[in-house]
């Protein structure tokens, strides 16, 4: 056990990441191996992704294996995968196991869901001269780093932020 996680908590997170990763790595290297040619544009954002990929299912064999600091990986894989952003100029969402995410676009204001699922998803765009501006949070990983993070603070009190008497 993970300091204050049970085995069941454990083991959801772990099962979660690993096959959002081993999806998110196999659909990746499925398009590759078809013949689907990579612009050499993409090849940068495509490593990115399948590092991210590689790391959630490092980070889930961490969770399950119950090592000393998965809690602390795990809290930054999931915060990573929290913000959405799309302009002009950058494009930002990544997801890595399960996704509820709302956003707010700016021209025309909008508010509302972008997608919800298990599976993976890896996007950066640069120079997106059409896309509109939008912000969002994904919400199952902004609740799963934040109650992470309590639990990191519930078993390491010198981490947090709160004086103790």
């Amino acid at each position: 056990m993970i300091g204050s996680l049970s085995n069941w908590q454990r083991r959801g997170l772990g099962v979660l990441s690993i096959g959002g990763g081993a999806l998110g790595f196999g659909s990746s290297m499925t398009a590759v191996l078809q013949g689907q040619e990579l612009a050499p544009t993409n090849i940068v954002p495509f490593a990115l992704g399948m590092g991210f990929f590689l790391w959630g299912i490092w980070c889930g064999v961490q969770m399950l294996e119950g090592t000393r600091h998965a809690l602390y990986r795990n809290v930054i894989f999931w915060f990573i995968q929290t913000p959405l952003l799309q302009t002009p100029f950058l494009g930002y969402t990544v997801f890595c196991g399960v996704q509820l995410q709302v956003f707010a676009k700016l021209s025309p204001f909008q508010v509302g869901f972008f997608g919800s699922g298990f599976g993976a998803q890896f996007s950066i765009n640069l120079g997106q001269p059409g896309a509109r501006f939008a912000i969002g949070i994904n919400l199952v990983a902004l609740c799963i780093s934040l109650w992470l993070m309590h639990k990191c603070e519930f078993d390491h009190p010198a981490l947090s932020s709160v004086p103790t008497k």
